[in-house]
């Protein structure tokens, strides 16, 4: 089996193969002037199985996408016999379901165009909605980080802490890795308007529970799997710091912190910011390569 890492963001997929022990297929690849690219495979992967670890980028999510299709197309058609693509972080995955008349469904695009080009297998980590994508059957596979966080959490957290989700939808996830790792947890829900049915405020899911935790406990941390803009998280800061005066730390598995972002967090009251390494940031402290070991050698041969 070889793999195939993106020139692009080499540090994960470097990891993988060196935790692995798996052998590197050389790549060649370049940038034309005009921004076209150029793949040349170096190797032979005829009758293997190739498994390709992307790397995206903030702000070229699209470029991203173009070269995983470069990349199975061009192993498929050079006899590959089984081709996984690995999006640690999907791009256009937060497009899940058609909002309004007429609006394209990114989500399933872009996988859909992967299977087209080639690909057997496509596999993220933390996808959005991962129950948009099991049109695809075992094709599509979503990998959970909460074993990285546990570890996290487990060695790197001091004192008393509870987990916060920043809102209902990540409240079962919160409550799967408070359970690992033996904390209490509470959440806080998304308040609409009743007109229009945008979001205007976040409110506790349960104040008297919320108030209970932050007298009991040194730190608060809020767990979601995503960070763009820095919106929703900066919200679910300020709205905890009403209530707890105590170390506020925020995890996300995607940390792509756009222009602002952290400005948002640090005025909110945060004390520390985490993310793994799905996407190149510099608050990477959680690693998913392991998983994404784990997951190769039990599946892909």
């Amino acid at each position: 089996m070889w793999v195939v890492v993106d020139p692009f963001y080499s540090e994960l997929g470097s990891r993988v193969v060196v935790s692995g022990g798996f052998d590197l297929l050389p790549l060649e690849f370049k940038v034309f002037p005009d921004g076209e690219f150029y793949v040349r495979f170096l190797g032979d992967v005829s009758g293997s199985s190739v498994f390709v670890v992307m790397g995206c980028l903030p702000f070229q999510q699209s470029d991203c996408f173009l070269r995983g299709v470069f990349f199975a197309s061009t192993l498929k058609d050079l006899g590959a016999r089984f081709v996984s693509v690995f999006y640690p972080y999907l791009p256009y995955s937060r497009q899940d379901k058609r909002f309004l008349s007429g609006e394209c469904v990114s989500a399933k695009v872009f996988v859909d165009v992967l299977f087209s080009a080639g690909a057997d297998l496509v596999a993220t980590i933390d996808v959005h909605s991962p129950d948009v994508f099991s049109v695809f059957g075992e094709r599509f596979i979503n990998l959970s980080s909460l074993r990285a966080w546990s570890e996290y959490l487990s060695s790197r957290v001091k004192g008393s802490f509870f987990l916060v989700a920043p809102d209902e939808g990540r409240l079962d996830v919160v409550s799967r890795l408070a359970r690992m790792v033996d904390v209490p947890y509470t959440s806080f829900r998304k308040v609409r308007d009743l007109k229009s049915g945008k979001i205007v405020s976040l409110e506790p899911r349960d104040e008297s529970e919320l108030v209970e935790l932050s007298k009991g406990n040194d730190t608060a941390i809020i767990f979601d799997d995503i960070i763009s803009t820095g919106g929703t998280a900066a919200r679910a800061v300020k709205l905890l710091r009403k209530y707890f005066d105590g170390r506020v730390i925020t995890l996300f598995t995607h940390g792509l912190f756009l222009p602002g972002s952290i400005q948002k967090l640090i005025e909110a009251g945060v004390n520390k910011i985490v993310s793994t390494d799905t996407v190149k940031n510099s608050f990477a402290e959680v690693t998913v390569a392991d998983l994404i070991v784990d997951f190769i050698k039990k599946n892909i041969t």
